[in-house]
This record gives C-alpha cells, sequence and structure tokens, in this order.
C-alpha cells in the first residue's frame, strides 16, 4: 500500500479590480509564503503577483471594479506557479514581446520583469491569463 501524497499548498481569490484588493491579495500572499516556509523567494513571488494584478486591473479590466481578477498560487516540490486572469479582452502578447523596450516609458516593463523572475513565461491564446513558473531554490525564481 503507498503511502498518498501530501497536498501541495495553494492560495486562491478571486478579487474585485480595485487597487487596495491588490494590495491586501500582496499581504495575504506573503503571509502564505513565510507559513509555508518560502520567505527567501516571498520579493520574487510579491513582485510578480503585484505585476500581474496590476496589468489585470488596468490594462484587463480597464478599472472596472465590477470586473473580477482571478490569482492561483500553488507550490510544488521544486516550482511556484502564479496564474492570474482578468475579464478583459486580452492583449497581443505576441507582438509585445518582439517590442524594443522604450527606457523613458513609465510602464510596459511587465514582461522584461517576467522574464528576468521566472523561469517560464505562458499566456492563453487571447491574452488574458498568464501563468509563471517560479523556481523554488533560487532568490531571482530561475533556475540555479
Amino acid at each position: 500500500m503507498s503511502t498518498p501524497r501530501s497536498l501541495a499548498p495553494v492560495f486562491c481569490q478571486r478579487i474585485p479590480s480595485r487597487i487596495n484588493e491588490v494590495e491586501s491579495l500582496s499581504i495575504g500572499l506573503r503571509d502564505f509564503l513565510i507559513k509555508n516556509n518560502l520567505g527567501q523567494v516571498s520579493f520574487p513571488v510579491e513582485l510578480l503577483c503585484r505585476e500581474c494584478l496590476m496589468n489585470a486591473l488596468t490594462h484587463g479590466n480597464r478599472n472596472n471594479a465590477a470586473k473580477s481578477i482571478d490569482f492561483r498560487l500553488s507550490v510544488g516540490r521544486l516550482w511556484i506557479r502564479l496564474q492570474v486572469g482578468d475579464e478583459g479582452p486580452g492583449f497581443n502578447w505576441h507582438k509585445m514581446r518582439r517590442r524594443e523596450l522604450d527606457t523613458d516609458a513609465t510602464s510596459g516593463r511587465g514582461l522584461q520583469l517576467y522574464a528576468l523572475y521566472a523561469a517560464r513565461v505562458r499566456f492563453n491564446r487571447s491574452g488574458n491569463q498568464i501563468t509563471l513558473w517560479m523556481s523554488k531554490k533560487s532568490k531571482n525564481g530561475k533556475e540555479s
């Protein structure tokens, strides 16, 4: 008889598109990471969480509090998987990945942040859901 595998820790929330809800979820995520002995990766995970949530709020749902943002973080043996989806129409992420960074712009650095701290980045077809994978081992979230 085999021993059942323990369930991986999961943090899920659906929030309205309001900045105070993003802040509250981010604080709850930090507490969740510390509670699950992941304090060493809390900075990159929280940074990417906030970036994804703010993009969903601002660009996806256009600050419409009647629309929701879905957040899910699951912790595996080696990886942390972060997923954020909004109710917006999405965007052409293929085109945005090829775009050159405007160093004078005050926004538009999300894709670069994702590439810096996540080992893998995936969007759904329409571009209104992002999934990021970060290693639990290194400080920047990339595989060591």
